[in-house]
């Protein structure tokens, strides 16, 4: 299982794997009277994510530090306040004091130094910022002793972004609304292992929602139906993203070719296929790296499962690098 859902995951000051999410499908059902856009998709989870290391103490302080994992930093916030794990364990501060399970005082006092390794792409469609905020909002609500239940930690990771709240519970997931609606579930006999490219170019969200050429009109299906034929549904970003990278275009095209399936995840870039083994992962991987200058690198990780396995286990040759 993703770490961060576990009670006992990492002990005191271990390292936790907080995951990452592909959407099977996405689909646009309308705009809602509030601006945003009515979504129905399935997040996917994945074994593979950055990973966190926390360490509570009584400074006050929230300290975050990134360091090179498989990506390197440069997505780091210059600022503190703009990091989202800062805001996640400031907004966790103010719901405690908010649902009265800690005073003003007391919530000041509580501080943390939290050390991300960077492994998703920033700006790739993997979520790999809302799956480590909510491993932050577990972790912290334990580590802190608040005894927040998971929907109030729902209502926390709501504020930060639409994709936290699958994190929190850390499983699969059909959503609506901006996709903080959700419903755990699992894909009829869907597959165990999932080959994911990482190309050298990331997608612009805001900028694609207001893309003319956006398909809004996507009906809504019956999520125990679409499940069933979700190679059939579609990502309704993935013609506009595609339209504006021909490289892209004919990276998902190869890989459609080799391995009978191919989409892009959310608003892009990053792209994936599943695949029948970690053997046919490297040899599609390695044979599109080398063709496809666009292609930066490539990873294979299994579906989230619930079970206990240690971090080290879980990192060990999880990432294939393209040179």
């Amino acid at each position: 299982m993703i770490d961060c859902a576990s009670d006992n995951a990492g002990g005191e000051t271990g390292w936790l794997m907080a995951g990452c999410k592909l959407n099977l499908f996405l689909h646009i059902n309308g705009r809602r009277p509030d601006g945003f856009h009515e979504l129905q998709t399935y997040f996917q989870l994945l074994e593979y994510g950055d990973e966190l290391n926390v360490r509570p103490d009584r400074s006050g302080q929230i300290r975050v530090t990134w360091i090179a994992g498989a990506e390197d930093t440069d997505g780091q916030p210059a600022r503190a306040e703009d990091d989202l794990l800062y805001r996640a364990a400031m907004a966790l501060k103010e719901a405690a004091v908010e649902s009265g399970r800690l005073s003003p005082a007391s919530a000041a006092r509580l501080g943390a130094d939290i050390m991300l390794r960077k492994n998703i792409p920033v700006g790739g469609g993997l979520g790999g910022g809302s799956a480590s905020a909510g491993c932050l909002l577990n972790r912290l609500n334990r580590l802190w002793n608040l005894a927040l239940t998971p929907g109030e930690l729902e209502a926390v990771a709501v504020r930060l972004g639409a994709d936290v709240p699958v994190f929190i519970r850390a499983r699969s997931a059909v959503a609506h609304g901006i996709g903080e609606r959700t419903r755990s579930t699992e894909v009829p006999e869907g597959p165990q292992e999932y080959l994911v490219l990482v190309p050298d170019m990331p997608a612009h969200t805001a900028s694609l929602y207001s893309d003319p050429g956006l398909r809004r009109d996507f009906p809504k299906q019956d999520d125990d139906h679409v499940l069933e034929h979700w190679r059939e549904a579609e990502n309704a970003f993935e013609p506009i993203v595609t339209r504006a990278h021909p490289a892209l275009t004919a990276l998902l095209r190869d890989l459609h070719v080799q391995a009978g399936f191919a989409r892009m995840t959310g608003s892009g870039a990053c792209l994936f296929a599943p695949v029948d083994s970690r053997e046919q992962g490297e040899r599609i991987g390695h044979d599109l790296a080398e063709r496809h200058p666009a292609l930066r690198r490539f990873f294979i990780s299994p579906v989230a499962k619930p079970e206990n396995q240690p971090v080290s286990e879980r990192r060990a040759n999880r990432s294939k690098k393209t040179g």
